[in-house]
């Protein structure tokens, strides 16, 4: 039989870590998971304890306006305010329920205070009552869409910003006794731009037409000498309707692919077709500004082709250069990436450095995850000491 020992030291700070791991674990396991909520914590503000996600909502790119100034009543029963801000990027709308003794000004004044020690900087802060009316009274100043808003005592609004992240906060109360419960209406900005090119490719060109309908587009306007690379003049309006197409769309990048008949050497063919498509690529580049890292020149030689090689007019529909669109490659870094949040339950794969909401959240969730095995080593050690 094995027999393990450790010196007592060795032991005493084993016990020791291990306790220190319990307190870790039990306190990142005190948040239930909230399976049944409709969507997942803003890490940028915390919640209020006990309570519960009752609406949420998130925009990848969307508007929302703070408010900086008292709200004030216009005579058709609308609210205005004297200063106010739009700002646009990813737009989390989180509304909860706290059931209860907590009041309304209690809920508030502690949002306050978790703000500020976490960095937030206040812009604007309108105390109880803020408005006279219904917190849906606020909808179009709020630029809140048709998000649920509702009630009417108590209403209390905080603005306040730290770094991208800008919070906008209404806090009040609906019923009395055991039927009353405060409610916090939460809407977190992160500022970013617009991703303007998640649409198809646009242009009425017949080059345009065919990459939007196919994705591809087989090009006879390329001329050159038999047997040479260099570009004839009789190919710049075909080289300007190119351009114009990647001009057009910024997001484009495209494989320029030189193709061949059969006649000469396939080592040669491939050549004078890799050649060719470099040569599209220099003028594009040269002539009309396109980025080089937007194009990718290859050959193909006589390896594809469209026609019979054993005519004359199959030699020359054979002989082309063919452009195709490349699909979007996905990283971490674009912006469709960023601001796709996971579906309640589940968890995108770990970035090392969050920068994100949602790449924040996951991050959360796989700190869970490291909890529960501490847990069972924490265990196994228990067992293997007889403690």
């Amino acid at each position: 039989m094995l027999t393990l020992l450790a010196p007592r030291t060795g032991r005493a700070s084993l016990l020791a870590r291990l306790a220190t791991g319990l307190i870790v674990l039990n306190s990142l396991l005190a948040t239930p998971a909230r399976a049944d909520e409709p969507g997942v914590d803003h890490p940028a503000v915390a919640r209020y304890p006990g309570a519960e996600m009752k609406h949420y909502d998130f925009k990848e790119f969307e508007q929302a306006r703070l408010i900086l100034s008292r709200p004030r009543k216009l005579s058709n029963g609308d609210y205005t305010a004297d200063k106010t801000e739009v700002v646009e990027g990813q737009v989390t709308y989180l509304q909860y329920e706290i059931p209860g003794s907590a009041s309304a000004f209690q809920v508030f004044r502690n949002y306050q205070s978790s703000l500020r020690r976490s960095g937030f900087q206040e812009l604007f802060v309108c105390e109880r009552p803020c408005i006279d009316g219904n917190l849906s009274d606020l909808r179009e100043l709020l630029m809140a869409r048709d998000l649920y808003l509702n009630y009417h005592q108590d209403i209390q609004y905080l603005a306040a910003r730290r770094g991208n992240t800008s919070v906008s906060l209404a806090v009040n109360h609906t019923g009395s006794g055991p039927n009353g419960a405060a409610l916090v209406w939460l809407f977190v900005i992160d500022k970013g731009s617009l991703d303007d090119a998640k649409m198809g490719i646009t242009g009425d060109s017949p080059i345009a037409q065919a990459l939007a309908a196919s994705g591809k587009v087989d090009v006879y306007g390329f001329l050159f000498d038999s047997g040479k690379s260099q570009l004839k003049p009789g190919s710049d309006a075909t080289l300007a309707e190119l351009a114009k197409v990647l001009q057009d769309n910024p997001g484009l990048r495209i494989d320029v692919i030189g193709h061949t008949d059969n006649v000469g050497r396939e080592d040669s063919n491939l050549a004078l077709s890799a050649a060719r498509a470099q040569a599209v690529n220099g003028a594009l580049v040269s002539r009309f500004g396109i980025a080089p890292d937007r194009l990718n020149a290859l050959g193909r030689g006589a390896s594809q082709p469209v026609a019979d090689n054993g005519n004359e007019e199959g030699r020359a529909r054979n002989r082309r250069v063919e452009i195709v669109a490349q699909a979007q490659p996905v990283t971490p870094n674009s912006a469709a990436a960023k601001s796709r949040p996971p579906a309640p339950g589940s968890r995108p794969a770990p970035s090392s450095t969050p920068t994100t909401v949602m790449e924040q959240v996951d991050q959360v969730g796989n700190t869970v995850d490291k909890a529960r095995s501490i847990g069972d080593t924490v265990r196994s050690l228990k067992d293997l000491f007889g403690r």
